[in-house]
């Protein structure tokens, strides 16, 4: 795709998968829908795998908000031809399948841009890894975020950190406006107070090979439930995670889940929420109490309490501006600290008030519903622009190539070897780090440590990895010095190796 000459419109298309995050995009598409500058489609992505629970109605969605839509395609892509991609979730490898990945897409010389469904909240290394180092991530060509200081994140961590630009997230512009209640619901709570109660799945990380529970213990939550049925002048709204009691959560944590479900549907004085669209509740509530979500970033909008809940083990680092905002919170970890905030909202108690607002501000310096006008002008600005689009890989009939990485992407490339490589490649071995593998065999190659480079007659590196990518391509051009023309990262490799 080339530049966008002065006559053309800027053609953009949307890559719809999951409903709950359609915020992320809502107020840029609109404003580009309204812009004559600007050719819109929305392509459905129908052939999804991972998270299902959170895509299953993904069609119902579009439909239901009468949103025009073409199921995405290869062809349908082609016939569009888009200047402009932009992608909801940064999981090529876990959301699609290879003929939807980014890298397929640029490799045409379509600009990819990511607005992160989410915000980047976590600063454990797992967390840092899915911000920074995924496919969708490192193939953009523009990555947009809240502020400055989440930008110099990016520039620590990110490989791909001059695509980033600091303007604001178009989720946080639809805050600013008014979602009524149905009148059956308005009726039904009355002139009670609303509390908000946001809960994740539970949620678990390794650290230091031990793994850690980052959400509170649910038997918590189940005895809290007890305080709402004794106190009927409060309404509660419940928003559990699509993936709340989803099958790929432990059999306990379900079954406690199920049990959370059951008891609060029983209660008159709580509506349980199941809604892709969090904001009606979010912009009604009178207190807020949640755990790890960047929904918690979005609570300090509205300028109400939040009741920060944590494991009372183990509590999850953030990121430097995030935590000084959760840090103006109020803080948890059991039903009893849940009950001391209610009681607060009952009262109108509320001494974190300024230092919260202040607070907010601070991390969210761009709330003025401008968001996505200046994510949509950078999009037309950076459009003209002739230069930015790197060179494509190829990788020459008879190469030699070394896969470093054997875990999950390192089966990934091999499958896609052994279905459209062989005889065209040859794979001569495997590299990893880990020292347990090393001198072991796979797929009849022998695995052997960095260190063991210099005496393997190769042509090409393949990085299969999303979680250390960075550390491993530093370990490569920096410590040994491995031309970067040499070094292919698996989701291009694959994509070549099925696509051409």
């Amino acid at each position: 795709m080339e530049y966008l000459k002065c006559y053309e419109k800027c053609k953009i298309a949307f890559a719809f998968q999951v409903p709950s995050f359609w915020v992320s995009w809502e107020s840029l598409y609109e404003s580009c829908i309204a812009d004559e500058r600007f050719d819109v489609r929305l392509y459905w992505l129908n052939s999804s795998v991972g998270d299902k629970a959170q895509m299953e109605s993904a069609e119902n969605f579009l439909r239901d908000k009468g949103i025009p839509y073409e199921v995405f395609s290869y062809e349908n892509i082609l016939r569009f031809s888009p200047h402009y991609m932009i992608y909801q979730t940064p999981y090529d490898y876990g959301h699609r399948t290879p003929d939807m990945w980014t890298i397929r897409y640029k490799r045409l010389g379509i600009r990819i841009v990511y607005i992160p469904y989410g915000i980047e909240i976590s600063d454990t290394k797992e967390s840092r890894a899915k911000h920074f180092s995924l496919s969708v991530v490192s193939n953009a060509f523009l990555i947009f975020t809240l502020s400055e200081a989440m930008k110099n994140e990016y520039k620590k961590y990110c490989l791909n950190a001059n695509a980033v630009r600091a303007v604001g997230l178009p989720r946080f512009d639809s805050l600013l406006k008014q979602y009524p209640f149905p009148e059956k619901l308005k009726v039904f709570i009355g002139d009670r107070k609303i509390i908000l109660w946001k809960v994740h799945f539970p949620k678990f990380f390794l650290e230091n090979g031990v793994k850690k529970q980052v959400t509170p213990d649910l038997k918590e939550y189940l005895k809290f439930i007890e305080y709402i049925a004794a106190n009927q002048d409060i309404f509660f709204i419940f928003m559990p995670h699509p993936k709340f009691v989803d099958n790929t959560i432990s059999e306990e944590s379900r079954f406690e889940g199920l049990e959370i479900l059951k008891a609060l549907s029983q209660l008159s004085n709580v509506y349980i929420d199941r809604d892709d669209d969090y904001r009606r509740s979010l912009v009604h509530a009178d207190g807020i109490i949640i755990d790890r979500s960047a929904v918690m970033v979005e609570a300090g909008v509205k300028g109400v309490p939040v009741l920060y809940m944590y494991h009372q083990d183990y509590k999850e680092p953030m990121t430097p501006s995030i935590q000084k905002l959760l840090d103006s919170y109020y803080q948890g970890t059991t039903a009893a600290d849940m009950i001391t905030f209610c009681n607060k909202i009952r009262e109108n108690k509320d001494g974190q008030r300024e230092q919260r607002l202040d607070a907010f501000r601070k991390c969210v310096p761009f709330c003025d519903g401008c968001c996505a006008e200046r994510v949509k002008n950078e999009l037309w600005k950076e459009a003209h622009k002739e230069a930015g689009l790197e060179m494509l890989k190829t990788i020459k009939t008879g190469a030699r190539i070394v896969i470093f990485g054997t875990g999950n992407m390192g089966y990934v490339c091999m499958e896609a070897y052994q279905n459209k490589g062989t005889g065209k490649f040859e794979i001569v071995g495997f590299l990893d780090n880990d020292c347990k593998k090393q001198g072991n065999y796979v797929f009849g190659r022998e695995i052997t440590g960095i260190d063991k480079i210099t005496y393997l007659d190769y042509d090409y590196i393949v990085i299969a990895t999303d979680k250390y990518y960075r550390q491993v391509y530093n370990q490569l051009t920096i410590e040994h010095g491995i031309p970067k023309e040499k070094i292919i990262s698996y989701d291009e490799f694959v994509i070549i190796l099925l696509f051409g």
